[in-house]
């Protein structure tokens, strides 16, 4: 298969995935512009705002995948999914022998997580009040959380700025091939600190004031996730990481249930 064809291909099967993420937020999404629309504020059909609303994050996952389908691979960055779409030898072994870490960093970083959260939560005062009631979840908002933190942030974060940082910090330092143990760490460190800073428009956005102590609760809590989940991905696989942020989201799910 041709260079220019299996890159095209890697790239559509990696976006179909991630779009998946995307699509995910319409029940969501939908009730919330539809309230807008009834607000009496002039404003476009509901087709035309759900369209819009879509636009913006398809748009960065197209980005985050092309960058990712670019540079991983002069990087010798691993996506199972995508070395398949390039006709590469099956790499199904090597992934079930990362299942077990990626399960168990991702129910690690949850109880973790969870802990912390737990001390947290009372000094935020109201707002810790309001998060209480947000962390109660639907059905969809589970599948939500699994689809869209799973694969399309994955994708966003590691896959595309991830491997851009390494990218980038490689062609400052001036090597070449694998990233240092140093270029992966700072790389890690700085994608986190955004994965967790980038939290805070969907708190905000459910009515909360950002005042220092939910900042600083939000941004840390994530950033940690982001931490294992950035190790996963340039020790092991972008998979890994996925399948570490999936368990993360299905073990909070599962333990507030319980406690």
């Amino acid at each position: 298969m041709a260079a220019p064809q299996r890159s095209w291909r890697q790239f559509g099967v990696l976006f179909g995935l991630g779009a998946l993420g995307v699509l995910s937020l319409l029940p969501i999404t939908i009730p919330q512009l539809r309230q807008l629309t009834l607000s009496g504020t002039p404003l476009p059909p509901l087709p035309v705002l759900v369209a819009a609303s879509m636009i913006q994050p398809l748009l960065l996952l197209a980005l985050a995948v092309a960058t990712g389908v670019r540079l991983a691979p002069s990087l010798h960055l691993r996506s199972h999914v995508a070395a398949w779409a390039a006709g590469e030898p099956a790499g199904e072994p090597r992934f079930r022998a990362q299942v077990r870490i990626a399960v168990g960093l991702g129910i690690l970083t949850a109880l973790v997580v969870l802990a912390l959260d737990h001390f947290m939560l009372p000094t935020l005062g109201e707002a810790g009040q309001g998060l209480r009631i947000l962390q109660k979840r639907t059905a969809w908002t589970v599948i939500t959380s699994v689809l869209y933190g799973g694969l399309t942030e994955e994708f966003l974060m590691r896959w595309g700025l991830a491997t851009f940082f390494a990218w980038a910090i490689g062609k400052i330092v001036r090597t070449s091939g694998s990233p240092t143990t140093a270029t992966v760490w700072v790389t890690i460190a700085l994608t986190a600190l955004l994965f967790g800073a980038g939290h805070l428009p969907a708190v905000h956005g459910q009515g909360l004031p950002l005042t220092a102590p939910l900042i600083a609760r939000t941004v840390v809590l994530n950033a940690i996730a982001g931490v294992a989940f950035g190790w996963l991905y340039f020790r092991r696989s972008l998979e890994s990481a996925m399948l570490a942020h999936a368990t993360v989201h299905l073990t909070w799910t599962g333990l507030s249930l319980l406690v």
